[in-house]
């Protein structure tokens, strides 16, 4: 064997042994030298009625990891969404969480769907050293009673879309109203928000009916809102349950009897409807036309991303709560959960839906109130929510750790 011949033989032979040690090493160290990734666990409903909803956050956040890598990452580390089906059961979502938690090492949790699953983790937070960012989950109580220091509502609540609600029907025409939800969690705090909200400035309401969750037939519910005598229908109603219930109304004619008002209008929901969709007015969490340059880029990339497709609620939720997190993090110069914690209380950020004030009290963010009637607007394919008006973010958000309003 040549001189050379060895060298080369005992260079690879070197190389073998520090790349099995590499291998037979711990985690922390065969990432050492890299840019390790800050992890986000999405657990989110995949299959079930709001299967569309969650793929509505996964699009989002697919174009969200693009966009900041793109600029470097996030502290100079790239981001990674890991995702897990909760199927919008509780128990689902806490066996996914804990896996995101053990197995992926995701202490950073959003992307939840239904108030219940969110809900059902909150006692779960400081054993896995988490923390929870809701973008949708409607429910008063979760920052109220309900309320763990690891827990952060970014979006609107459902008494925060009730209110805005009310404080425009206060100057409407309709007098009575009646109240069809989810017989959910966050249903049921939609319904109850409303009817303390309506009543507080003046107007009637003559019932209140909770649809079962997943729902299909709702031509029993149709016809008592028809006998009713209401001037006015709230729905607080969302994925399939919402979808079935404007194409079975729109089969009996409903929106010509009754006025809806939409505790949240959906663009998945005026797809279906099409030009029967114009007219319904309601709350939006997220209010496609708002004009401000975080809304304008954010619209801009979405329908570059994903061509013919509109953000709809629920994107633009979940591109407000990851972009809250993200200043978080940079302001704590980590991801590691509780400085983030530290980092997120009375934080002030302007985002696509303009200025939103992380609350330190009870950690719900102060939001602004948006009212839209769905109308025509030839920049778009189908029509779209048209804001009538807004409300300040002061005015607009619940007492701290309350669902109600003394205001």
């Amino acid at each position: 064997m040549t001189t050379r011949q060895s060298a080369t033989r005992r260079a690879v032979l070197k190389a073998a042994t520090a790349a099995s040690a590499l291998v037979a090493a711990p985690a922390f160290l065969r990432q050492a030298g890299a840019a390790n990734p800050i992890k986000i666990g999405i657990p989110t409903v995949i299959t079930g009625g709001y299967a569309l909803l969650g793929s509505q956050v996964m699009r989002t956040c697919k174009l969200v990891k693009k966009l900041t890598d793109a600029k470097g990452g996030l502290l100079g580390q790239p981001i990674e969404f890991v995702y897990q089906d909760t199927q919008g059961d509780p128990a689902t979502c806490v066996r996914k969480c804990q896996e995101l938690v053990e197995r992926d090492n995701c202490r950073i949790l959003t992307g939840v769907i239904v108030s219940s699953e969110a809900a059902a983790m909150l006692p779960k937070l400081e054993e896995w050293n988490a923390i929870l960012i809701s973008h949708g989950n409607g429910d008063g109580r979760l920052t109220a009673e309900l309320f763990v220091p690891r827990f952060f509502r970014a979006n609107t609540s459902a008494p925060m879309g009730a209110r805005a609600l009310a404080l425009y029907l206060k100057d409407a025409p309709e007098k009575k109203f009646i109240a069809i939800a989810s017989d959910a969690a966050w249903g049921r705090s939609s319904n109850a928000a409303f009817e303390e909200q309506i009543k507080k400035v003046g107007k009637d309401l003559v019932d209140k009916i909770y649809a079962p969750v997943a729902n299909k037939d709702y031509s029993p519910y149709i016809t008592k809102i028809l006998q009713s005598g209401a001037q006015g229908c709230y729905v607080a109603l969302q994925g399939d349950e919402a979808r079935a219930f404007y194409s079975q109304a729109t089969q009996y004619g409903l929106a010509q009897r009754v006025q809806f008002f939409t505790e949240i209008v959906a663009q998945a929901d005026i797809k279906v409807l099409g030009k029967d969709a114009i007219g319904l007015m309601g709350s939006s969490r997220y209010p496609l036309t708002y004009d401000v340059p975080q809304n304008t880029a954010f619209r801009e990339a979405f329908m570059s991303e994903y061509k013919n497709e509109i953000p709809d609620w629920s994107d633009g939720e979940m591109y407000q709560a990851l972009m809250i997190l993200f200043a978080a993090i940079e302001k704590a110069g980590s991801p590691e959960p509780m400085k983030i914690a530290a980092a997120m209380e009375d934080l002030d950020v302007t985002s696509v839906k303009g200025p939103i004030l992380m609350r330190k009290c009870d950690h719900q963010g102060e939001n602004q109130g948006f009212v839209v009637k769905v109308a025509k607007n030839d920049k778009y394919a189908e029509p779209i929510g048209e804001i009538v008006t807004i409300y300040p973010r002061e005015l607009n958000t619940p007492d701290c750790r309350s669902a109600s309003y003394s205001k």
